[in-house]
């Protein structure tokens, strides 16, 4: 298994046949067809591929392409690392980081194209031009630019998954869906997510939030945020390599096994065996 830990790589490989990569990687991987057709297949799900799809893919070892025309993949990498030890960086790493967990965790990962609306695949399709004009330049300014390239790029993704999530969240109403949205984008923003935060965001009375939130969600507020955290940690062991260890520092939890017992009170298996590939039906 190669472990894919570069904080930032761009390849373009051109097949006529598929050949699985063995690689695992940090966050996730952007795939752009620069030619060629055929379908993409992510477990039993296929959709089919042209010049200008793109797709988002988790993990490596979870799809296959069955090539009918010579294709060209550009393959941008990356993970959270690509804005840490940069004294002049201006982005804010924080905010970066939040939306590769956002995306993460809340992605859908079936086949098919990761943006349907023209305006943004366009956007898209420019901003990734730009990169690999970039990466050739290798000028001393072409990080930068390619770190301001790359939030671009995860902004239009995290828009494009927020589009379809309110619809599979359970809320009787819009607002609610927004409340939901709010705490799964800032979930690893305490002071964001508080339930005094939300309560003025929202317009919501402060002493009337709990019983609001458990009526609308079916649960109670605290225990939304913890099943948010855990399905975030099993992403992060299914389509990452992030040790035990560090998933539970980043997500608030004490250690490793205060996580691990967590995950095994709702989901019923501990990180090893999520890890392993082995998901509860109830995870997803």
């Amino acid at each position: 298994m190669e472990q894919v830990h570069d904080p930032f790589s761009i390849s373009t490989v051109t097949l006529d046949h598929w050949e699985k990569r063995n690689r695992r990687n940090n966050f996730f991987e952007l795939v752009y067809i620069l030619e060629g057709s055929g379908e993409q297949q992510v477990e039993y799900t296929r959709s089919a591929y042209r010049q200008g799809s793109i797709f988002l893919l988790p993990s490596s070892d979870c799809h296959t392409y069955r090539i009918a025309e010579k294709t060209t993949f550009l393959f941008i990498r990356f993970n959270a690392s690509f804005f840490s030890g940069e004294q002049d960086c201006v982005i804010d790493f924080g905010k970066w980081f939040c939306r590769l967990n956002f995306i993460l965790g809340n992605y859908s990962r079936r086949a098919g194209e990761l943006i349907t609306g023209e305006n943004d695949k366009a956007h898209l399709v420019r901003l990734l031009e730009l990169l690999m004009y970039e990466q050739q330049s290798a000028d001393n300014h072409s990080r930068r630019i390619m770190q301001g390239l790359m939030v671009a790029v995860l902004e239009l993704i995290a828009r494009n998954v927020a589009d379809v999530l309110p619809g599979e969240l359970n809320g009787e109403n819009k607002r609610f869906a927004e409340v939901l949205l709010h705490i799964q984008y800032h979930l690893l923003d305490e002071d964001k997510i508080s339930p005094t935060y939300l309560s003025q965001r929202f317009n919501i009375s402060a002493t009337y939030f709990s019983e609001y939130f458990k009526r609308n969600a079916g649960e109670t507020f605290q225990e939304f945020v913890l099943r948010s955290k855990l399905k975030l940690a099993e992403a992060k062991a299914l389509f990452t390599d992030t040790s035990f260890k560090e998933i539970a520092w980043d997500l608030g939890f004490t250690d490793s096994s205060h996580l691990n017992k967590m995950m095994r009170r709702f989901y019923h298996k501990g990180m090893s065996e999520i890890r392993k590939g082995v998901v509860h039906e109830d995870a997803n």
